[in-house]
């Protein structure tokens, strides 16, 4: 969730718990009583030399992105109402087509009955787009001659019982996802869906910091059209996780959760073959130094075709390393291995990149980066292979 107060995302670890900032700065904060309001901006040039990620015939470009974003909350003692809105300037050198304005709006309710009652509820609405070579465009990108737009609502609500103190715990929480593409229409009608999420998560305090707990999710997916064409029929599913795991705060070096299970997803159509399999989530920090942080992010799971097969069955995982090497200046690395298998279809791919950071601060309220990015994928259809590098050099600014 969301919180304005911080202007960040709260990683809740222990004695690990940090504030991981949307950005370096510290940005100052307008008010009037208990209304805060923060405003931002940051903009990058990039260079990239694999626009619509294809295989061979690849094309170069220059682009500019400028993202301001303004976010305004009202504090009521341990109780936080905020909204944020963003917006999204893609400005390419070569490639005009491709230019277009992202929107996002996010609402966010904290409130805490007492210590052992929270409740959450969040709201976040994007008019954007996918980049040409991603999402429903993978590999037929020099087919469309202009990005695939989309709409997506989504709202959720948690609610926690107990707290880090208590013997036992128990997290509740739901959420509703509705997303609709806006043009290819005649293409694209057929994977408007909704999908529905609840969850419950049950924490056993074992030691005084940490617990065992147990999971289980569930999703359902519908499609508003079945597209005729498609042998498979309706890509209506219904899909049960189980998870048994552990989340610990042994020391200050150390936090982090694992768990481990398996997921089930059967279709309505019976054209389509149900599936199953292994399944984890993994989330562990490691701080050998306080001015280093390393992130490992790990989890398979079921994800929703974008066209081919029935599903993707993912494993992610994502290594980070965060150092400061002074009160200024500071580098974050990053490692990334994917494989996707989708299901119903003979297509397996493999996914790698890595990304090199370098950030100095100016300012309290200004921050330069120069970074280098690099992903490829290889998979079984030589279609979709592709290897790409970004350059870029950012600046963010608050007040």
């Amino acid at each position: 969730m969301k919180y304005g107060r911080f202007f960040c995302h709260i990683i809740r670890v222990g004695a690990l718990a940090t504030c991981a900032p949307l950005f370096a700065l510290e940005p100052a904060n307008l008010n009037w009583g208990s209304v805060y309001v923060t405003p931002t901006l940051d903009t990058r040039v990039e260079y990239v030399d694999n626009l619509f990620r294809t295989p061979d015939n690849a094309k170069e470009t220059g682009l500019t992105v400028i993202e301001p974003e303004v976010q305004a909350w009202l504090q009521n003692g341990l109780n936080t109402y905020s909204i944020a809105y963003k917006l999204t300037d893609w400005r390419y050198f070569d490639s005009s087509d491709d230019d277009f304005i992202d929107h996002q709006f996010n609402i966010d309710v904290h409130h805490e009955f007492n210590a052992k009652n929270v409740w959450n509820i969040y709201g976040e609405y994007i008019d954007a787009h996918e980049e040409r070579g991603t999402g429903l465009s993978e590999g037929v990108a020099s087919l469309i001659d202009e990005p695939v737009e989309f709409q997506r609502d989504t709202l959720g609500t948690d609610y926690t019982l107990g707290n880090d103190g208590s013997k036992g715990r128990v997290l509740l929480d739901a959420q509703y996802l509705d997303k609709e593409y806006q043009n290819f229409q005649d293409l694209t009608q057929y994977r408007n869906h909704t999908t529905n999420q609840l969850a419950g998560t049950f924490f056993w305090k074992v030691t005084g910091k940490t617990d065992v707990l147990a999971e289980v999710k569930y999703q359902e997916a519908r499609y508003e059209e079945v597209d005729p064409l498609r042998l498979g029929g309706s890509y209506d599913s219904d899909e049960y996780n189980y998870f048994l795991g552990i989340t610990w705060d042994s020391s200050a070096k150390t936090a982090g959760s694992i768990k481990l299970g398996n997921f089930e997803r059967t279709y309505k159509s019976q054209k389509r073959q149900d599936d199953d399999g292994f399944s984890w989530e993994v989330d562990v920090y490691y701080k050998p130094r306080t001015y280093s942080v390393f992130h490992l992010a790990s989890k398979r799971l079921s994800q929703e075709t974008t066209g081919i097969g029935d599903s993707i069955n993912t494993q992610k995982s994502r290594l980070n390393w965060d150092h400061d090497w002074n009160s200024r200046s500071s580098t974050q690395l990053s490692v990334l291995l994917q494989n996707e298998d989708y299901s119903g279809s003979e297509r397996e791919d493999d996914l790698r990149g890595v990304e090199a950071v370098f950030k100095y601060s100016l300012r309290r309220w200004a921050d330069l980066s120069v970074g280098y990015r690099y992903e490829e994928r290889d998979s079984d259809f030589d279609l979709y292979d592709y290897d790409r590098s970004t350059v870029f050099v950012e600046a963010k600014f608050s007040l």
